[in-house]
């Protein structure tokens, strides 16, 4: 299954592989076309399968990170309790994601909730992964303006 492929849901169980796959739906879009819109409600989010995405966080004039490996993760604040989205997102060339909606991934991990823990675990780590690489960019920039 294809999820398999990806660290969030590596090792998990056939069953609750089947069960999101049921929440999931691949879409495929245009360079240039926007995902997420910073302030649009927060119902998804969104794995790349393959391509580039741009993630821009609100008030910021240039793109704050770039997902190009499969398997990255955007709008994943969807998931963390959050209303609307905080950043938007555009592909930078044609790019296929994994839409996967919040309400019913979150019922499906609820009735499985030794995975679901590993999901949100996985989750975090990611989120501290990009929360470090923002931090190394801004002391880079400090260390240029000092």
């Amino acid at each position: 299954m294809i999820i398999q492929e990806f660290d969030l849901f590596e090792g998990m169980s056939g069953e609750i592989e089947e069960q999101i796959a049921k929440v999931m739906k691949a879409e495929s879009y245009n360079a240039g076309d926007v995902i997420i819109k910073e302030g649009d409600a927060a119902e998804n989010f969104f794995i790349l399968r393959n391509g580039a995405l741009n993630v821009k966080v609100a008030g910021a004039t240039q793109t704050t990170h770039v997902a190009v490996r499969a398997g990255e993760a955007v709008g994943w604040s969807s998931l963390a309790g959050r209303e609307i989205y905080s950043a938007s997102v555009s592909c930078e060339e044609p790019s296929t994601v994994l839409r996967i909606n919040k309400d019913g991934l979150d019922e499906v991990l609820r009735r499985y909730p030794s995975e679901g823990l590993l999901f949100y675990k996985r989750l975090a780590r990611l989120v501290g992964e990009r929360l470090i690489k923002c931090y190394e960019v801004m002391v880079k920039l400090q260390e240029k303006g000092a």
